[in-house]
């Protein structure tokens, strides 16, 4: 067992847990040895994951939103103690105790779940070897070397040699196409990296304050890192197994999910997000007030069908009386 494993095994065995333990789930329907069953073991485990940091996930936005908020101010500080960087530091974590946030926070999630990525990578490299490792056994590690996402098998990776395949593992591995491997291995990566380049451009888009005047120094960071993120995934894609990439594609669905929720429900005051939250909620509240009108209307009509009687001004049954010429002339 080499260092990482070491420092991990707590986290490889809870992974390789849950991973079983799905696994199990599936493998009464589909079968033990079913490639569906693991496929579906890596989705699930990603499920979990990314359930348990919910919390995580709703700190993480209103800690976000708060540095929005707290961007003036934070100006203001940068002015007035630009020549004394130490008094400047004090101030701003402050400021940030001050209104309960930190700008670590919207890490969070990243950092959690990095060990996690870790421990599924590790697994992985030696299911490949056909090892046990944490709570999977021997038998576990065998089904996952012959398991296949659309032919290409989920322990091995972009890089994999011809080589590798004809000598690894007894050669459980050698009707194994290379061109095939590759070729969906770099399918799902470029889908991967896409999938967050456009998620990342929606939220910069949508849930930025729109108001010029207010500086936001993050903003050149986050455009830079529109780029460059997406391109540095998509060589780290390349060097991970199948099993790796599935868990990054299905927590990328998961984090559209999330975002989709953030900008209708959540959003930045004063983006485009909440515009469009603000239109919504006016368009439901018209709504409602047009269907209360039409019940009303719809009452009376009916009442009036059955025959029954409408209120109205009573009528008087007495005759009116003339008017002399000479009233005529006081009225006018």
């Amino acid at each position: 067992m080499g260092v990482i494993d070491t420092i991990l095994n707590p986290i490889i065995w809870a992974t390789s847990f849950v991973m079983v333990l799905w696994h199990r789930v599936f493998g009464a329907i589909f079968g033990e040895s079913s490639s569906v069953s693991w496929v579906l073991s890596i989705l699930f485990l990603t499920f979990t994951i990314r359930a348990a940091m919910i919390p995580l996930f709703r700190k993480q936005i209103k800690s976000m939103q708060n540095m929005q908020r707290l961007q003036p101010q934070l100006q203001a500080l940068q002015k007035k103690y630009k020549l004394d960087k130490q008094r400047l530091q004090q101030e701003t974590m402050k400021l940030y105790k001050d209104n309960g946030t930190s700008p670590f926070a919207s890490c969070l999630p990243i950092v959690v779940q990095l060990p996690f990525f870790t421990a599924l990578y590790r697994v992985l490299s030696h299911a490949a070897s056909g090892k046990a490792v944490g709570a999977l056994d021997q038998a576990d590690a065998t089904t996952i070397q012959h398991s296949t996402f659309f032919g290409a098998p989920i322990p091995l990776r972009f890089f994999t040699t011809q080589t590798y395949l004809d000598t690894a593992a007894n050669g459980q591995f050698a009707n194994t196409s290379l061109l095939n491997l590759r070729i969906v291995a770099l399918v799902m990566v470029v889908l991967y990296a896409a999938s967050q380049f456009l998620t990342q451009r929606m939220m910069l888009a949508k849930n930025t304050n729109l108001d010029k005047s207010i500086p936001n120094p993050m903003m050149q960071s986050q455009k830079i890192m529109l780029y460059v993120m997406p391109i540095g995934m998509l060589f780290f894609g390349l060097s991970v197994q199948i099993g790796v990439v599935l868990y990054l594609m299905t927590t990328n669905v998961w984090t559209i999910g999330q975002q989709f929720y953030t900008l209708r429900n959540s959003p930045v005051p004063g983006s485009q997000a909440e515009k469009e939250m603000i239109a919504r909620r006016k368009a439901k509240e018209a709504k409602k007030a047009l269907a209360a009108a039409g019940t009303g209307a719809v009452s009376d009509a009916v009442s009036a069908a059955d025959g029954e009687p409408q209120h109205r001004a009573p009528v008087s049954r007495q005759r009116a009386q003339p008017v002399r010429n000479t009233r005529r002339k006081r009225r006018k």
